[in-house]
């Protein structure tokens, strides 16, 4: 076949599948006439056809796209078949554009560092918890977004590590002077809860549950002791006072870890739905998306309805992908 048959079999085959694309967006207005026109239909008619319409058309459209390609590389100085690609172009990305609805804005790095700055504050860890805080509100910003919980966040550990600072730094000395002490353990691990970091106060109060225990156990021991050696137990020896104060105490730190629990439950687990059973109640992801945790508002207040509308407008937007990674592209500009 020679180079000018072929062109014109790929220019014939262009336009027989734009013809296609043209017959499936204006099949309705045209039906009933005898000869259809080629017409491409405004954005408002293609906003209003069906998406599987759209994703035939831009199928259609890629071949038509290929044979201008190869007809214009059989004859590259034609102007007219130039154009013809040119145009052919723009509808492919029209079609495509309308085909993968709007672009959205990726938010996997801003879910990074809100649940990072929460889990860093559960932790005990506020000067790392409010540098995460303060990124998270930097990347909504950054796309012109409201910060609503990330800034509750932010506001609230700032202010909660300000007014705790000298208190923390009182209960860390005396604990430093009797570490078996288990007033200013117990005390600590109160401390860490009133400031809502509750994985820092479960760890405190386990530690602390388990000096009391012990505290308990030698105190049984050296009465033991002393009565098996035949000597006197001195009365104060007998007193119960004290066991009882270690029962109560006990008692007390198992409420509280209990409390704690149900708590982390609420505010420290990610979404369970859909979770396999060993990683229920963990903390821990069994896929790669993550989850919105809860805001730390919700911590101090049981008024929610701020944090749930800002979430639900999030939630509404259709430029908007939570579970979304960053471009490849922007993620290569971000690190040069």
């Amino acid at each position: 076949m020679s180079t000018f048959a072929s062109f014109e079999r790929h220019k014939k085959e262009a336009i027989k599948h734009e013809s296609n694309v043209f017959h499936l967006l204006n099949k309705e207005d045209q039906e009933g006439l005898d000869r259809p026109s080629p017409s491409f239909p405004g954005d408002e008619k293609l906003r209003s056809t069906a998406a599987s319409k759209i994703r035939s058309a831009v199928a259609q459209q890629r071949l038509a796209l290929r044979e201008y390609k190869e007809a214009v590389r059989l004859r590259p100085r034609d102007v007219e078949t130039k154009e013809q690609l040119h145009s052919a172009r723009l509808v492919l990305r029209k079609l495509e554009a309308l085909a993968n609805g709007p672009k959205q804005i990726p938010m996997r790095r801003f879910l990074a560092h809100y649940n990072l700055s929460i889990r860093y504050w559960d932790k005990g860890e506020a000067r790392q918890a409010i540098d995460e805080a303060r990124e998270s509100c930097k990347e909504l910003a950054k796309h012109g977004l409201p910060r609503g919980c990330a800034e509750h966040n932010l506001l609230l550990m700032m202010q909660v590590y300000s007014e705790f600072k000298g208190e923390q730094k009182k209960l860390e000395d005396a604990l430093q002077k009797s570490p078996e002490a288990i007033g200013p353990n117990y005390d600590l691990g109160i401390h860490f809860f009133d400031k809502r970091m509750l994985h820092k106060a479960e760890a405190q109060l386990r530690a602390t549950r388990e000096r009391a225990k012990t505290s308990s156990a030698l105190q049984l021991v050296e009465q033991d002791l002393l009565v098996l050696q035949g000597e006197d137990v001195p009365p104060v020896a007998h007193d119960g006072k004290k066991a009882t104060r270690m029962v109560r105490v006990l008692e007390d730190i198992e409420d509280d870890l209990k409390f704690i629990g149900r708590l982390k439950e609420l505010w420290c687990v990610e979404e369970e739905a859909g979770k396999t059973g060993e990683l229920q109640a963990t903390g821990v992801r069994d896929g790669s998306l993550p989850q919105l945790l809860p805001c730390l508002h919700c911590r101090y207040s049981q008024d929610r309805a701020g944090c749930d509308a800002w979430l639900r407008d999030l939630s509404l937007r259709t430029d908007i992908d939570l579970k979304a990674r960053a471009s490849k592209r922007l993620q290569k500009g971000k690190q040069k």
